[in-house]
């Protein structure tokens, strides 16, 4: 039997290329597997970024008190490190001289008055001139201003704590002779403190700006915050800030603000750590903070994020608008909501209704 090998050849090839076509149609069916990819919550609750300052802790105001008159002290507050409350006594001179002078004012006024009564008189009568009456009326009125200086001159040989009033210097003592103006006692207003932190220039916006955002605490030498009577931590609240840089440290003065409490031994002068805990993921006054990671930057013009739909495994593109950026981490200002799933990582290939499979720890990436 004569056997054709050019159509023997010519039937291999043919089974040959309808082989290879069905297994090209077969690769093309088979589905590509879903991205992984990594999900965010928005507005989920994370640990807060903490930092630790140097704090000086000072007093609402320093005041030098002085009597505006001369005198011998005869009164004085004998205690250093003790609270006076507002309007009680510090310090008082011996006042016999200033009384004796307001008695002699208030016996000349006395004169004077009694001189001006009977001329008021005599001028109805025209006994007297226009020019007479009106040098008796000038010397009452003067009489008048000579007792009220002389009043005043009384009080001003006490000294009174002109708020809660830490005694924190007796600069004289006791039967002192002083002058006006002479410095006596030095007090500290404790009604609250200052407490003084140097910050570096990247955290001033958040200090001064963004108040809502973070929380600072004192903290003891062993790391513990300090407690109110109540057993809860003291919380320090923004009170100003210096806009001159220390030239040496690229620092900025922050001065916060810390109530008064009782039973907590904080004094003027002590140095602490100021424990800054940044809140960077819960919702401020203009938005809400998210990985850096999840911003589509591919878009013209226009920032966005992928939604992540849970109940079909699906993305959606949507555009979001952006406040702050800082430390892997950015703001935004609108276009999302609390609650919402968004992709954190993997988003380079992402489409529109595309199916995705959320990253599990605990399986391997393929």
């Amino acid at each position: 039997m004569k056997i054709n090998y050019s159509q023997t050849f010519v039937l291999l090839l043919t089974s040959l290329l309808v082989l290879t076509g069905c297994s090209g149609q077969n690769e093309e069916v088979t589905a590509k597997p879903a991205p992984l990819v990594q999900l965010y919550e928005v507005g989920k609750d994370v640990q807060p970024t903490v930092r630790h300052f140097v704090a000086r802790v000072d007093a609402l105001s320093t005041v030098d008190m002085s009597f505006q008159v001369a005198g011998r002290i005869n009164k004085l507050a004998d205690r250093q490190g003790v609270v006076i409350p507002e309007g009680k006594l510090l310090a008082a001179l011996d006042p016999k001289d200033y009384e004796l002078a307001l008695r002699q004012a208030q016996s000349s006024m006395r004169k004077a008055k009694s001189d001006f009564e009977r001329a008021k008189q005599l001028k109805q009568d025209n006994y007297i001139s226009e020019s007479e009456f009106d040098s008796l009326q000038t010397s009452y009125d003067n009489a008048e201003l000579a007792v009220e200086n002389a009043q005043l001159n009384v009080e001003y040989t006490e000294l009174h704590a002109p708020f809660d009033a830490l005694i924190t210097n007796r600069l004289v003592e006791k039967f002192s002779y002083v002058q006006p103006n002479q410095p006596v006692l030095r007090v500290q207003n404790i009604n609250y403190l200052r407490v003084h932190v140097n910050i570096p220039e990247q955290l001033m916006r958040l200090a001064v700006e963004e108040a809502p955002h973070y929380q600072v605490f004192l903290e003891n030498k062993q790391g513990e915050k300090i407690l109110n009577k109540a057993g809860e931590p003291v919380e320090l609240s923004y009170l100003e800030h210096k806009t001159e840089v220390n030239s040496a440290t690229q620092t900025y003065q922050v001065t916060f603000k810390l109530p008064r409490l009782d039973g907590v031994e904080l004094l003027p002068g002590m140095v602490l750590t100021a424990r800054i805990e940044i809140d960077r993921s819960n919702a401020s006054h203009s938005g809400w903070w998210v990985p850096m990671s999840a911003i589509d930057t591919s878009g013209s013009n226009e920032f966005a994020v992928w939604v992540y739909n849970t109940a079909s495994d699906t993305v959606t593109y949507q555009p979001v608008e952006l406040g702050i950026i800082r430390d892997e981490n950015a703001q935004i200002i609108s276009g999302v909501e609390a609650g919402q799933v968004i992709v954190a990582a993997g988003i380079r290939e992402l489409q529109n209704d595309m199916k995705v499979r959320p990253f599990d720890s605990e399986q391997p990436v393929l």
